[in-house]
């Protein structure tokens, strides 16, 4: 055997090998498509055929667009792809009438199938010289950013910009813009197999504002100056400490009073006269001492209570400006072993 024979016996294996997944995929095409989609393709093309018949090419257009995404049978095809046309829509006539070639060849396809696939192809051609092209060109776009383009709201792929753009005859709205930039439009009007260059100039995108953290319910304040600027209240820790020491002492004093009182009407009634015996002693000792306790604490109280009460009336809130305030009193208490009172400046 030759180099030759080798080849075209290689050539055949492939050749039949093509044909098994051709037919193959014809088998998983059909096999997808029950019956329920058979008979609904089929209702859909016949209402399409009769809006068309009565003139109303646009209801006839999306029966046989929902038959064709249903059936996918050159038929249906056909009659979309000629329905387009007929509507000025030459670049998806082309389109449709092409993709019939691509529909898988049935085992059992009828002969009118085979004639829709012939004139489909007819009219791809026919309908070529009737598509319109536009070729945009994009200026201004600043160095490192990529404009978004727009025609009849379909994004153009930056790739594409500056080569010719198929389109339908007939009027078409184009747009383009940099980031957040303002938007440049233009409308423009084309005839069957014209091409037209159409430029757009740009504006450079705005700044991107700058991001600030505000709190929730947060008002701006103007800034004021160290002079007319508020002052934060001050505490009043003096008048605190006072109320605080005068509250204690008044309240062990009253504790220790009650004590030495309740310790008093005890011995009253065992002692005649004020003259109490020998066992008696320990009690009026420890009833003494309750009674020193009591006004010890009482006079801290009294002490703590003035305090408070000077510190609240020369205490200053600090809600003024930085102006130089005069001298305030001052009090400063003083306990000591069986006395207590108090020493200030007025």
């Amino acid at each position: 055997m030759t180099s030759s024979d080798r080849c075209r016996g290689l050539l055949r294996i492939v050749a039949l090998g093509a044909s098994l997944v051709a037919f193959g995929w014809a088998g998983a095409a059909r096999a997808q498509r029950s019956a329920a989609d058979i008979e609904s393709a089929r209702q859909l093309y016949n209402q399409g055929i009769d809006l068309r018949d009565h003139g109303d090419l646009k209801g006839a257009l999306e029966k046989f667009r929902a038959a064709h995404a249903l059936g996918n049978t050159p038929i249906t095809g056909l009659d979309l792809c000629k329905t387009h046309a007929a509507l000025g829509q030459p670049v998806e006539a082309r389109e449709v009438c092409l993709g019939v070639a691509r529909i898988p060849v049935g085992s059992a396809e009828t002969s009118r199938s085979q004639q829709a696939r012939v004139e489909a192809a007819s009219v791809a051609e026919s309908v070529r010289s009737r598509i319109a092209g536009v070729r945009l060109r994009i200026q201004g776009v600043p160095a490192g950013r990529e404009p978004t383009v727009v025609v009849d709201r379909s994004l153009v792929p930056n790739a594409a910009l500056g080569e010719l753009r198929a389109v339908n005859p007939g009027m078409h709205e184009i747009s383009a813009r940099v980031g957040n930039g303002p938007e440049t439009k233009a409308s423009i009007e084309v005839r069957e197999g014209e091409s037209r260059d159409v430029e757009l100039v740009v504006q450079a995108p705005l700044p991107e504002p700058a991001t600030a953290v505000v709190a929730p319910n947060a008002q701006a304040q103007p800034l004021q100056p160290d002079a007319a600027r508020p002052k934060k209240k001050k505490g009043n820790g003096l008048a605190t400490a006072g109320w605080i020491t005068g509250g204690i002492g008044v309240g062990i004093g009253a504790v220790t009073g009650l004590i030495a009182l309740s310790a008093r009407n005890n011995l009253d009634q065992r002692c005649t006269d004020k003259i109490c015996g020998v066992s008696d002693h320990d009690d009026l000792r420890e009833a003494k001492t309750w009674g020193t306790l009591s006004t010890v604490f009482f006079a801290i109280g009294g002490v703590g209570v003035g305090t408070a009460i000077i510190a609240t009336l020369t205490h200053d809130s600090g809600s003024g400006t930085n102006a130089k305030q005069p001298a305030r009193p001052t009090v400063t208490p003083v306990l000591g072993l069986g006395g207590a009172g108090v020493h200030g400046t007025f």
